[in-house]
Formats: C-alpha cells, structure tokens, sequence
C-alpha cells in the first residue's frame, strides 16, 4: 500500500533531483552566450571612453570577417588593450589602423571592456546569461526548499 506521506516524499526527492540535475544545463547555455557575462557586468555600471584600432587583419578563408585589435588609456593612466571580430556586409565600413572606435567598459574594473558596436549588438546574450542565472538561482531555491521538507518530513515520521 503506498501512504500519502510516501508520496509527498517522493514528490520532494524527485523535485530536488530533478532541480539538481537541471542546474548544469542551464550553466551550459549560460556559458554558450559569447560575452553575456562581460556584457552583465558592464551593465551595472557603464562607462565609456575612446579607443584606437592599432592592427586589422582578414580572415583568409571568409571575407566578410576581420579581426581587430584597440587599446585604451584609462583616465587613470591604464592602457588595456582587446580584440574583437566584425562580422560585415560588403557595403559596411571597414576598421583601419589608427582609426578612433568607442569602447565600453566597467567604470569600476576596466578591464571588462567591449567595442560599443559590439555591446549594442550582444543584448541576446546578455538576455540568454542573465536568464540561465536567474534559472539556476531558482533551481537552486526549489532543491533546497525540497530538501527542508524532506527533513521535516523524516523528523516528523518518527510520531508515526
């Protein structure tokens, strides 16, 4: 004979299994959106200063793809220096060396910078990342509140 009891025991174990087992498919997702992080952590305190693209150079076997390195001084006297790719159509601009770019970053750690046409560009990202963490949080809320109900559930099965 199955008890109610042992059915809300079940209940609770394969919530918490379950809410378990789903946290490291959301990390995955999470780890998948390209400069979600970097993007979530620039969006708490956004700053924004001038760069300059100091080497070009084409993808050999896709034209529409240059890879791009800028640097930057901080008013501080830091220079940071980043990569990045821009993905063009023919019609678009291309970088050139020396050529001014607008970079955002942390205001309180630099050193989480992008290019702005490439932070204006990632909202996807950023959107996917923040909601694979908010899922992993709430994951983590409902296995923990399972298990404090099994616990309970266990103390109080010794008045039965």
């Amino acid at each position: 004979m199955y008890y109610p009891r042992e059915e809300q025991r079940d209940f609770l174990f394969t919530l918490s299994s379950l809410s378990i087992w789903m946290i490291p498919a959301f990390a995955f997702i999470a780890f998948l959106a390209q400069s979600g992080a970097t993007i979530a952590i620039i969006k708490v305190w956004p700053a924004t200063i001038e760069g300059v693209v100091t080497s070009v150079q084409a993808v050999p076997s896709n034209d529409s793809v240059e890879l791009y390195e800028y640097s930057f001084n901080t008013p501080d006297g830091q220079q940071f220096i980043g990569a990045a790719e821009q993905y063009r159509t023919p019609a678009s601009a291309q970088y050139s060396v020396g050529q001014n770019i607008e970079i955002k970053h942390f205001a309180l750690l630099p050193s989480f910078h992008l290019p702005r046409e490439i932070y204006e560009g990632s909202r996807m990202n950023f959107l996917v990342f923040t909601s694979c963490v908010a899922a992993i949080m709430l994951l983590l809320t409902v296995s923990i509140y399972a298990l404090v109900r099994q616990c309970s559930h266990a103390r109080d099965d010794i008045h039965y």
